[in-house]
This record gives structure tokens, sequence and C-alpha cells, in this order.
């Protein structure tokens, strides 16, 4: 999603109110894809454009007044939690089904209950009270925004993005820093999260001229490609020992096709090569990113505040990065 590079020298709050009904429409659209049952990417685009509104919401509150209320933010958030559980079944059943053929035979039985589990747990999931919620939050929001007037705001976009990324990018630099070993699965998650809001300031502005954009965007969406990789498989690791332990309990009532003893080892076999992937993608994580600080990374969104610092008012003094003084 792009807009005209004209919102960089509006008010910043009327550069946001036009970020956000963008946001709110797509939103929409990928709301109403839902009802497709055979549309396999319609939950993930759905979580992706409440998620990106959910950040974009967040870091300009201030801009938008009165026309942005808890009730709405809420709404919103319970809407996206009410997805996670699905969509964690959903691509933990996509990396079973991947590996599964590689399993020995003794195995693959525990592969077959684990994908049933996991169908009934993406049925069972209330994505019509998802898609109920968020209609509710986004009708509100999109009515206050049309008509409320954006508060007064000094400046232009440009300058109070550029702000913002630098902001953000210290927030993401700091989260990578803390990262050490394996046991550091939610501080991994964390600099996901920072560095997808950091990627929400961005996207805007893509193709804007003079402000290279893209190459940053794309450097952010090469970590949360690995970070979320990462994630997939410290949760696989997890909701496969869960599934282990259930088996393990169903011992005294085991009938053909339900859990029992006889599906733990494939259980345990699959946890291990999970908690190996988490290994690897861990690795690769420090050789690519944490040994580097994540500069490579980082660089060209300081790049970007760098530009709109130069449209808004002029240079920078001098250099382009800014560290996080505690890091």
């Amino acid at each position: 999603m792009a807009f005209h590079p004209d919102i960089l020298d509006r008010a910043p709050s009327e550069g946001v109110r036009t970020v956000v009904l963008a946001l709110l429409a797509d939103a929409r659209k990928q709301a109403s894809r839902l009802a497709d049952a055979t549309d396999a990417e319609s939950l993930h685009d759905f979580r992706v454009s409440v998620r990106r509104l959910r950040s974009t919401l967040r870091a300009w509150r201030d801009q938008l007044g009165g026309s942005v209320r808890d009730k709405d933010l809420e709404r919103l958030r319970r809407a996206a939690r009410a997805t996670s559980e699905a969509r964690n079944a959903e691509v933990l059943a996509a990396w079973v089904g991947a590996i599964a053929g590689s399993l020995p035979p003794a195995h693959r039985p525990a592969a077959d209950w684990l994908a049933a589990r996991l169908a009934q747990t993406v049925q069972g999931s209330d994505l019509a009270g998802s898609v109920e919620r968020f209609g509710g939050a986004a009708d509100s929001l999109a009515r206050r925004l049309e008509r409320d007037v954006p508060p007064v705001s000094t400046g232009n976009f440009a300058a109070a993005l550029a702000e913002k990324i630098r902001e953000q990018a210290s927030s993401v630099e700091t989260c990578l820093s803390r990262i050490e070993t394996a046991d550091d699965a939610r501080l991994a998650h964390r600099a996901r999260i920072e560095g997808k809001r950091l990627r929400y300031l961005l996207e805007p502005i893509r193709g804007a001229s003079g402000i290279r954009s893209g190459q940053a965007v794309k450097r952010l969406k090469q970590l949360q490609d690995l970070l979320g990789d990462l994630n997939d498989a410290n949760v696989a690791a997890a909701a496969l020992r869960e599934a282990r332990h259930h088996a393990k309990a169903s011992r005294g009532r085991t009938r053909q096709g339900r859990p029992g003893a006889g599906l733990r080892p494939g259980l345990l076999a699959l946890e291990r090569l999970a908690d190996r992937r988490a290994g690897r993608l861990l690795a690769r994580l420090r050789s690519e990113v944490l040994e580097s600080r994540g500069s490579a990374i980082l660089d060209p969104a300081l790049e970007v505040a760098a530009a709109l610092e130069a449209r808004a008012h002029g240079p920078r003094p001098s250099g382009t990065r800014q560290r996080n003084p505690h890091s």
C-alpha cells in the first residue's frame, strides 16, 4: 500500500488520518475473504491487515485525538487474539504435512493424529466472532475519522515520521541486543513485533521520490521472516510437548484412532525435529543479524529517516545512525 508523495508535506494529523483510513479499507477487504473456506490465505491476510492497523493506531494515536477510543482498540485486540490459535494450528499443520513423508513408518500415525487435532482447532475457532468485533471497531473508527476535524499539529508528516522511525529502530536494536541463547524465545518474538512496527511505519511511503524506503522494507521483511520461522519452531515444539502429555494422560482409555502411549514416540520425534529447527534458525539469526547488532537491517531505515528530515527541514548535521544510548 503506497500513497501519493505529497502526504509527506501535509500536517502530521492529516497524513496519519489518510493512512489509517486506507488501512481500514484494506482490513475490511481482507475480513470479507474469511467467508470463503477455499481461500487458504484469507486468515493470514486478515491478521496482517488488523495488525498493521493496530500498529499504526498505536504509533500515531496522539495525532488522531478523540477519533480513537479505548473501546475500539480493545475490539481490534480481541479480534486479532481470537485468530491466533487457529493461525498457529495452520502453520504447525503445514509443517507436519511437509515432513510427514520423511518420518519412519512407526511415527506417521502420530503425525496423522496431530494433523486431525489441528484441523479441529482451526474449524472450532470463532472467526465469525473475530470479524464481528473487527467490523464494530472499524465502523466506529471510520465514522469519527471522516467526521472529526484533525487536531492541530505543527510541522509536517515527513518530520514526524522520521522521528517515529528513529524511535522504533532503537526499540528493534534494543530487543536484538538482548537475544543470546535458545531460551530467549520471548525476546526474539518481541524483536519480531518491534521490527514489524518499524516496517509498518515505512510501508506507506514506498515509491516517494528521494525516499528509498523499498530497501528498508525488504530488509525488515527478511528479519521478520527469520524471526517468524524461529517463533513457529518454538510454538511447534511447545504444542508437541502439550500433545505428548495429552497422549500420556489418555493411556488408560486408548482406543483405535484415539491418542495413547503408542503415539508418544512419534510425537517426541516431531518435538525433537522442531527443537533442532529452532536451534538452526537461532544460529542463522546470530550470524546474519546479531553479530552486527542488526546494522544491515536497520541502517536502510535510518537512511530513510535522514531523507525525510532533509525533505522536512534540511539534512541532519552529522551521520545518519542513531544508536540506543543504553545498548
